[in-house]
This record gives C-alpha cells, sequence and structure tokens, in this order.
C-alpha cells in the first residue's frame, strides 16, 4: 500500500497527536543517554578532560569531531521532533535549540569552537561536573515525562 503524505492545516487533530508522538519518541530516545552521558562527566572527570584535550589538539578536526559526536545528533532530534513550546516541555526545546546554535557557531566560526574545547583544560575536572549535572538532570526530565509522564 503506498503512503501519501497530506498536507493539513494547524489544529487538526492528527497533527497535535503526531507531535505527542513524537515528542515522546524524543524524550525516550534522549532520556538514557542524557543519564549515562552525564553520570559519566561527574564520576569519570579525568577521562574527559582526556578526551577533550585529545580533541582540542586536533585544532578544527576536533571541533567537528566533538560537534558531530556529542552536540549534532541530539540537537536535530529535538529542533526536529520536540516542538514543545509549553511549560514544562520548552524546557527541553529551549536546550535543543541552544545545543544547534551553539553547533552552528562551533562549525561556521571554528575558532570559537576551539576556544571552548580549550576551555575543558583551563577550568578542569569541575566544568565536567556542571556540565554532568545539566546532563543528568536533563535525562531525568525526559525520562519521567517519557515514561510516567
Amino acid at each position: 500500500m503506498a503512503h501519501r503524505l497530506r498536507l493539513r492545516s494547524p489544529g487538526r487533530r492528527d497533527e497535535i497527536q503526531m507531535n505527542e508522538s513524537s515528542i515522546l519518541i524524543v524524550e525516550r530516545l534522549l532520556a538514557l543517554p542524557f543519564l549515562l552521558l552525564g553520570l559519566s562527566h561527574i564520576v569519570q572527570r579525568q577521562m574527559w578532560l582526556d578526551v577533550f584535550a585529545d580533541l582540542a589538539s586536533k585544532g578544527h578536526v576536533g571541533v567537528v569531531w566533538r560537534s558531530f559526536l556529542f552536540e549534532l545528533w541530539p540537537a536535530v532530534l529535538i529542533v526536529c521532533f520536540h516542538q514543545d513550546w509549553t511549560w514544562p516541555g520548552i524546557i527541553l526545546t529551549v536546550y535543543g535549540h541552544l545545543l544547534m546554535l551553539k553547533v552552528a557557531i562551533s562549525l561556521l566560526v571554528p575558532d570559537v569552537g576551539l576556544k571552548s574545547l580549550r576551555q575543558a583544560e583551563r577550568v578542569g575536572g569541575r566544568a565536567f561536573v556542571g556540565a554532568g549535572l545539566v546532563l543528568v538532570s536533563l535525562g531525568v526530565f525526559c525520562g519521567f515525562r517519557a515514561f510516567f509522564g
């Protein structure tokens, strides 16, 4: 059976259900990675310092790797499929848009992205604890909404 894309007017029930479904899928997809990456940032600070130092040593190539490995995929998922502009869903939506902005700046002005990579070495492990707490919070948020909300 062939499927056809049908354009619908805004506000239709089908669009609302699809939007709610895509929001739920994004939250389910991101809950576990956010939790694991966040806990890893907190517990394995030295490992992340080493990773970021290695990426920084690669110059602009390291910026590309960081952007694609850690930032672009969640940003794309959120920006494309998590357009929830109501409370509390707006938290993840805004995070995704800010992350996409960071990716865009890093890839379009790689010296800025490189400066960000090198900041980890200057600040040290405490920067990873802060980032880890943000990621764990987002993971708990997504997990609660996706599986219990």
